[in-house]
């Protein structure tokens, strides 16, 4: 370097010095700022979380007409979980460490092409559904009545599943393995009573033509040990009069999950023995309109959150039950299989 190099940068030093640590802590300032943005503002793409969500008394969410009802002296709590749409960095990070939170992706939450306004329509479509399955089931169990109808008719089929190809949109199915069908419910009662890979027998109308058909059962995705044959049916001529008007006030809860506590806590209010025997009861698990307990997701999430409103007693489907066990600190947990073996284990505890 020359002397008037040198020179040059000994009469600029003072000034420029100065000048360069401020800009270094300008610098740094904004690169602080950068991380906190990242880490706790801007939200992790595709990335959802599960948390734990409030538990709500049932019973006080039914309201009830035209019949004498009944109080008790216990709680019987659904149980939900809150989906983060929006996980930052940060909340990624402490999710991933809590085990009553789980992370999931998008596309596990919600399939490629549903926007979460469709899925939070299809929800509701769910939750209505559960309650509808609820009375039928409860009421029935009171000697209310039963559901009537003409068949079930075939609104889609799922693809690689033993329905597709066999039957076709618009088909009414009448009768399964020489049973008359009234309503969907009860071509899922003869489907269950088969083992997977088992042949079903099916006449069905189509097109104002009875046929007919035959094909074997499946595996349900959701319990491989469960025949399916992959079909949304819809009931025809549908009727159901028990003489009791029941309405479930859920707010914004969606999802078939609650229908087994819908059940159970309509049933109660029915019923002058206390079910609860004084206990707070949660739970979850969808229910079908004949009894059976289905598999639910965020049981860890359910737990956690029946745990902090003080639950004794947590009732979860069997295809849940052992991961509910490994989430629960205090309260036992149950596997249930029916709405039924749910009502006799809860009578045997008073």
């Amino acid at each position: 370097m020359k002397k008037s190099d040198v020179r040059a940068l000994q009469a600029l030093s003072p000034g420029a010095e100065d000048r360069l640590v401020k800009w270094r802590r300008v610098a740094g300032a904004l690169g602080a700022v950068l991380i906190v943005v990242v880490a706790f503002i801007v939200p992790v793409p595709a990335i959802y979380a599960f948390l734990p969500g409030p538990a709500r008394d049932v019973e006080r969410l039914i309201e009830i007409n035209d019949t004498r009802t009944y109080s008790s002296e216990g709680k019987l709590y659904l149980t939900t979980v809150l989906v983060d749409t929006q996980v930052t960095l940060a909340e990624w990070i402490e999710t991933a460490i809590d085990p009553n939170k789980a992370i999931v992706l998008k596309s596990d939450f919600a399939p490629e092409g549903v926007s979460l306004d469709e899925l939070d329509r299809q929800q509701r479509v769910a939750i209505s559904d559960s309650k509808q399955h609820a009375q039928e089931v409860a009421l029935a169990a009171l000697g209310y009545g039963h559901p009537t109808g003409s068949g079930a008719q075939v609104e889609q089929t799922e693809p690689g599943q033993p329905a597709y190809g066999v039957l076709e949109p618009g088909d009414v199915i009448l009768s399964v393995d020489g049973r008359r069908v009234e309503t969907s419910c009860d071509v899922g009662s003869a489907v269950a009573r088969h083992a997977v890979g088992e042949r079903v027998t099916l006449r069905v109308r189509r097109d104002g033509r009875e046929l007919a058909l035959s094909l074997r059962t499946g595996d349900d995705p959701a319990d491989p040990r469960a025949p399916f044959l992959g079909v949304a049916m819809s009931d025809v001529d549908y009727k159901f009069d028990p003489g009791v008007e029941a309405t479930f006030s859920t707010g914004t809860i969606g999802g078939p999950s609650a229908g087994l506590m819908f059940s159970l806590a309509l049933y109660d209010r029915l019923t002058s023995d206390d079910l609860t025997g004084a206990r707070s009861i949660a739970g979850t698990g969808t229910i079908g309109c004949d009894g059976g307990v289905g598999p639910i997701g965020g049981v860890e999430q359910k737990v956690a959150g029946a745990e902090l409103k003080g639950a004794d007693v947590f009732l979860a489907p069997v295809a849940n039950a052992e991961a509910a066990r490994r989430a629960a600190n205090e309260m036992d947990v149950v596997a249930i299989s029916t709405f039924y073996e749910a009502v006799k284990y809860l009578e045997d505890l008073e």
